[in-house]
C-alpha cells in the first residue's frame, strides 16, 4: 500500500529508454524479472511494459526483491577491486602515468571474461572452441593493453589462466567466478571511465560549444576512425585535414586537444592531424577500436551530464525567481 504504487508512472517501463536498455534490457534476465513481478507488454504502446493496479502483488514483489538481495549477498568475492586499485597505484608511480592504460586493460579483461561466460556452464565447456577461453600473447590486446599493466596479468593468473605455448588459457573455468569478476570489472570501468583523456576532452568540447556543433565534430571523427579500423593499411585515412573537420562549424574550443587524445599528432604548420603509428609503422587497430568506443561512450555520457546540469540550473533559477 505504498503511495507510489498508485502512481501510474511507477508501473510503466519504456524499454527504449537508454537507462532501461543499459540496466534492464541488455543484462540477461532483467526483463524476465520484471515479467515475474507482473509487468506485461502494453497492448496500446509498443515497447512499453506496464503493471496494472489490479496486478500489483506486494507479497510476490517483496519475495523477488528478497531473492535478488540474497543472490547479491552470496555473490563470490573476487580479486578485481583490490588488484585494480594496486594497478592504478603502480601506474601513478610511473614517469608518465596514464589512467587510459589501466582503463583499457580493464576493458580487455572484460572482453576476455565475457567470452568465457558466453562459453556456457561448466558442463558444456568441453564443447567450446578454445578461442573463447584463450588469449594470444602476440595479440595487440595482450602486448599493448594487458602486459603493460602488470596487475592485469596477475588477475589472469588468479582467475585460472595459464600461459601455454604462446597463449593464456583457462581450463574448466568456474562460470560463477567469472560472472562475479565481470560484475566487479564493470564497477572498476565505471569509476575509471569519467577520468579517461577522451572523456575529459569530450566534456570540455561539450561545455564550450553548442551541442549541435559538438555532435557534428564527434560524428565526423567516429566515421574517420571507423574507416581506419576497416582499412588500416590505407594511408589516406591516417591523415585528417583540420579545416575539413571544422568546415561546417568553424574552429571549436577543445577540438584539437580531442584529436590528440584520440591518438593523432596535430601539425599546426600543415594544419593536419596524423594518426600515431606503432614503432614498426603499423596501425594499432585494437587501440583505435578502444578509443573509438571510448569516444562514442564519452559523447553520450558528457551530453547526458550537461543536460542534467542545465536542468538543475534551470530549476534553481525558477525556484529563486
Amino acid at each position: 500500500h505504498h503511495p507510489k504504487a498508485c502512481d501510474p508512472k511507477f508501473r510503466r517501463v519504456k524499454m527504449s529508454h537508454p537507462k532501461i536498455q543499459k540496466l534492464i534490457v541488455r543484462p540477461a534476465g532483467g526483463v524476465a524479472l520484471l515479467m515475474c513481478a507482473g509487468f506485461r507488454e502494453s497492448s496500446e504502446d509498443d515497447g512499453i511494459l506496464t503493471l496494472k493496479q489490479n496486478d500489483v502483488n506486494r507479497a510476490n514483489i517483496e519475495k523477488i526483491i528478497g531473492e535478488i538481495n540474497g543472490v547479491l549477498q552470496q555473490r563470490t568475492s573476487t580479486c578485481i577491486p583490490s588488484l585494480m586499485a594496486l594497478a592504478w597505484q603502480e601506474e601513478h608511480k610511473k614517469t608518465k602515468p596514464s589512467i587510459e592504460r589501466v582503463y583499457f586493460a580493464a576493458v580487455e579483461l572484460k572482453k576476455l571474461f565475457s567470452n568465457v561466460i558466453v562459453s556456457g556452464s561448466e558442463g558444456d565447456i568441453g564443447n567450446v572452441s578454445l578461442d573463447f577461453l584463450s588469449l594470444d600473447t602476440r595479440s595487440q590486446a595482450f602486448r599493448g593493453r594487458l602486459r603493460p599493466v602488470a596487475k592485469s596479468v596477475e588477475i589472469l593468473k588468479k582467475m585460472g589462466f595459464e600461459e601455454v605455448r604462446g597463449y593464456w588459457r583457462v581450463k574448466d573455468p568456474e562460470i560463477s567466478k567469472f560472472e562475479a569478476a565481470l560484475h566487479d570489472l564493470n564497477g572498476e570501468i565505471r569509476k575509471l571511465s569519467l577520468d579517461t583523456p577522451v572523456f575529459k576532452a569530450v566534456e570540455r568540447l561539450v561545455k564550450a560549444n553548442p551541442d549541435e556543433h559538438a555532435r557534428i565534430l564527434i560524428s565526423i571523427l567516429l566515421k574517420c576512425m571507423a574507416r581506419i579500423i576497416d582499412d588500416p593499411d590505407n594511408t589516406k585515412y591516417h591523415t585528417l585535414k583540420i579545416n575539413g573537420l571544422f568546415r561546417k562549424t568553424g574552429e571549436l574550443d577543445g577540438g584539437r586537444p580531442l584529436l590528440k587524445c584520440l591518438g593523432f599528432r596535430v601539425d599546426e604548420i600543415t594544419d593536419t592531424a596524423t594518426l600515431r603509428l606503432t614503432k614498426k609503422g603499423n596501425v594499432d587497430v585494437s587501440l583505435v577500436e578502444l578509443r573509438h568506443h571510448d569516444l562514442k561512450r564519452s559523447w553520450n555520457d558528457a551530453l547526458e551530464s550537461q543536460k542534467r546540469l542545465r536542468t538543475a540550473k534551470k530549476a534553481k533559477k525558477t525556484k529563486n525567481s
